[in-house]
Formats: structure tokens, sequence, C-alpha cells
């Protein structure tokens, strides 16, 4: 702690005890995408319903971030300013977490609407105070992307953990089954049975929505314990002046060049990233031609994330965060651009891109936060307030939305072109199937569309202004002006 006081750097263990929460918390939203949405169609909801039901809940976002956010910052406890909305959410996400990932046989839109609202609410109150938490455990520009970083590899190996949920459980079941004379047979067996019990159980979307509540309902009291137990909330460096009332903070964070510039490259980035996210299960399934195998796409994907952020990370240290957030959309974007080229079937050829594009994903969340956290500095300065949650409030709010928007816009368009997901894909491009046509637009919709949204980004980002030379003025401004307050402390005056 002392370490902490005086240089402001945390060791890598309080690093590893912030980050190991994310990795469950990541477990809860991302399987919206990828699997609770596509397990709701297959329950009777339509694609419309179910985009209007998501964009209507993220509204509820826009009075619930802000509001969190403001408070979290004002909480005086001696436990700090985070840790109590963090440990309050935890419950209501679990419960929430489990209704949605196994529902009743018959359900309807509304159980669909009041569990998501619901689950998006508990999701807010632990993750803009763990996102602010994140921003103020170290002030070192350096530092803050390692952070980061080491958090979305974190997000990624639990994106990996639920993925390799199935494929566990479908090689258990092909070993059980197992009657070979032969290791050699067994082992010259395995592809095509493997494949087999994937279709027959393992990739039933309800069963891996089972697996994966139970996984989470054990891992997010383990890893928040952890947390808040072990990771101390840092003393508060704050400038000794009248404090401006809620509208003008409001007026500050506007006037926050840096931050509006970077806030609106990301949301604009999200919206095409939640189109992905909505897509990628009838895409695989349809156009590739391997539904079954969805899984083991999602965990070599992931993978390439995890291994591609060390590189990142050291390429944000060369060049500066911003210049390696432009590199990581190009990269991005040249990758996704030739995937609606990938002949049905070529599962391997698709892998082999996924990777490469995926191995960009992990810099394009890790990077705009630690910069996000940087721009919060300069608020610092000016209003003499460390408020991290209402910036990463408004943060995640935009972030929600944009997601939402575009998973919203996804389903609508596929829907529009004449996609059936219910559709069986041994019959694409016939009568009774999917139309090429509508195949090849949920690929453009997939893939081409949200690279584009990305370059559209580009701009506002291309000569970004808070390089580390500039943060590092305005770290020591405030060290020169500021007076350390300890959560603690700060929760005996309020007494």
């Amino acid at each position: 702690m002392a370490e902490q006081q005086v240089e402001g750097r945390v060791s890598e263990l309080t690093i590893v005890n912030y980050s190991a929460m994310y990795m469950p918390v990541s477990m809860v939203l991302l399987p919206l995408g990828v699997y609770v949405l596509p397990y709701y169609v297959e329950l009777g909801i339509s694609l419309y319903t179910m985009s209007a039901i998501i964009f209507a809940a993220r509204l509820s976002d826009a009075f619930t971030d802000p509001l969190i956010g403001v408070l979290s910052d004002k909480t005086k406890s001696r436990w700090g300013r985070r840790k109590p909305w963090i440990a309050a959410g935890a419950p209501l996400l679990m419960l929430s977490l489990y209704m949605l990932f196994v529902p009743p046989t018959d359900v309807s839109a509304w159980y669909f609407g009041f569990w998501i609202v619901t689950l998006y609410l508990a999701f807010t109150i632990v993750d803009l105070p763990y996102f602010a938490w994140g921003a103020e455990l170290s002030p070192l520009y350096e530092q803050r992307t390692i952070i980061t970083a080491r958090r979305e590899q974190f997000h990624f190996l639990g994106t990996i953990s639920f993925n390799l949920l199935p494929i566990a459980a479908a090689t258990a079941i092909f070993f059980s089954r197992a009657d070979f004379s032969s290791v050699t047979e067994v082992f010259q067996n395995f592809a095509v049975e493997f494949t087999s019990i994937m279709e027959e159980r393992a990739s039933h979307i309800d069963v891996i929505l089972s697996w994966l509540a139970n996984f989470v309902l054990v891992l997010i009291p383990v890893t928040f314990v952890m947390a808040l137990l072990f990771v101390p909330e840092p003393a508060q460096k704050v400038i000794p002046r009248r404090k401006p009332t809620f509208i003008a903070s409001l007026r500050v964070v506007r006037r926050n060049g840096p931050y509006i510039r970077l806030l609106v490259c990301y949301t604009v980035s999200v919206l095409g990233a939640g189109m992905t996210a909505v897509l990628s299960y009838f895409f695989v399934k349809h156009v590739i031609g391997a539904g079954e195998l969805y899984p083991i796409y999602l965990l070599v994907y992931y993978a390439s994330s995890i291994l591609g952020l060390p590189l990142w990370t050291q390429l944000s240290k060369r060049i500066g965060k911003h210049r390696a957030y432009r590199v990581a959309i190009f990269w991005f974007a040249f990758w996704a651009s030739w995937i609606p080229f990938i002949p049905s079937g070529q599962f391997g050829l698709f892998l082999v891109i996924m990777c490469f594009k995926g191995s960009a994903i992990g810099a394009l969340l890790a990077i705009p936060a630690a910069m996000a956290a940087d721009a919060v500095d300069i608020d610092s300065a000016r209003t003499g307030e460390q408020r991290a949650g209402l910036y990463f409030s408004v943060w995640g709010f935009l972030k929600k939305g944009a997601n939402a928007l575009g998973g919203a816009i996804g389903l609508a368009a596929v829907a529009f072109f004449g996609f059936d997901a219910l559709a069986d894909p041994a019959l694409a491009g016939t009568a009774e199937g999917n139309s090429s046509s509508s195949l090849l637009m949920l690929a453009v919709l997939y893939s081409i569309v949200p690279a584009a949204f990305k370059f559209i980004a580009l701009p506002f980002i291309w000569n970004y202004p808070l390089t580390e030379e500039r943060q590092i003025r305005i770290r020591a401004r405030l060290d020169r002006r500021g007076v350390t307050v300890k959560a603690q402390n700060a929760a005996a005056e309020g007494t």
C-alpha cells in the first residue's frame, strides 16, 4: 500500500485479483448475443420482437447509468466508494442470469423482456463501479494500459471457458461411448464421432446455457470475494476548491475534448460490434454450414484475442495508445473484409481468418478504456474531484446503447432481407431454405458493415491530443496541488 501511495504503482498480484473478477462478469453479457438470442428465437420469439425488446431495454440505461455512476462517486463507507455497489449488485446479477439462461419451456416476450431488463440493471450496478475502480487503481499512463489489458484477458478467458463447456462435454461423451480395440483406432474415429456428438447433444443451446449458468453462479462469489478483500481502493487525490453542481459537472465532461473524441470513436465502433455479435451464430450455422462447431470457433477466436493482447500492449508502449488503437482498427477491418468470400463448408479457412481478425479484439477494448482513464485526469484537474464513476457511466451507457442498437439493426436488417433463422441450413439456396441473396446480406452485415463503422470512427482518433507526455504533466499538476484523502477518512468525516 505504501508503494501505491508514493509511486502510484500497484503490484501484479493486485492487478490479477482485480482483473479476475471480470471473468464471470464477461460470461454474463457475451452469451446474450451468441447464445441467448438464438435460443429465444427457437422458443418462438420473432427477430423483430426481440430487436424491439433489446432496444427498449437499453433505454433504461439512460437513467440508471448516470445515476449509479454519480452515486458511486459520492458513496462514503469504510469499504470505499466502489466496493459496496459491487457487493450489492452481485446477488441480483446471479438471479437474473439464471432466470434468463434457464427459462421454462413456455416463455413469452414479457418474460424475456423483464429478465433482460433486470440483468442489464444488475450488470450496471456491478460494471460501472468496477470500471471506475480500475481507472483509479493506478495513475500511471503505462500501467493503466496493463490493467485494462489484463482485465480484457480475463474477459476473453471467461469467453473461452464457457465455450470449453460443450467441447469438454462432447469429449467426455465420446470416451464414455468408445469401444475400440486400440488407442490408434480411438483417435482415427475421434473426428467423425466428435462432430456427431456435437450435433446430437453438446451443440444444443439450452444445454450450453444450463452449463454456463451453473458455472458462473459458482465463479461469481469466488472472484468477487477475492477482489473485494484483497484489492484496496486507492487514495483519492483532490484539489481543494469549491465543488461544482451536477449540471456544471456535466458541462465539464462536455468540454473534455479528448474524452468526447474518444467517446464518439468508441461508440461508433461498438455499434458495428453489436451487429457482429448477434449475427455470429447465424453466420456460422447458415453461411459456413458448421453450426455444431460454433463453440470451437468462439474458443479459437477469443484465444487469439488473449494471445494478441501482450503484443498490442507493447505496441501501445512504443508508439502511444491512440496510434496503437488506429493500427488495431486497420488490422481488424482488413481481415473482416475477406469473410463474405469464404465458401460454404470451409470451416478451417474461416478459423484461420478469424484468428487474425480476433487478435485485434482485445486491443479494441483495452486501449480505449485506458485512454478514457487518462481523460478523467483532465476532469480532476479542472473540478478538484475524482469522478471516474460519472465518466464511465456515460461510457458504459453509450457502449451498451450502441451495442444494443447495433444488435437490433442487425437482427431487423437480416429479417428485412428475408433471412429465416429457423430454416434448415442444408436447404440453403433452395425455395425451402434461405435464398442466396439473404445469406449474402447476412455475411455483409456480419463483417463488412461493422468494419465500415470502425473506419467512420477513425477521424475522431486520428490526431488525439492526450499523449503520454501531456498526461504526465497533468498528473504532476495534481500531485503538486492535490490533497490525499483516503476513503476510510472520508467515511469518518461524513459520520
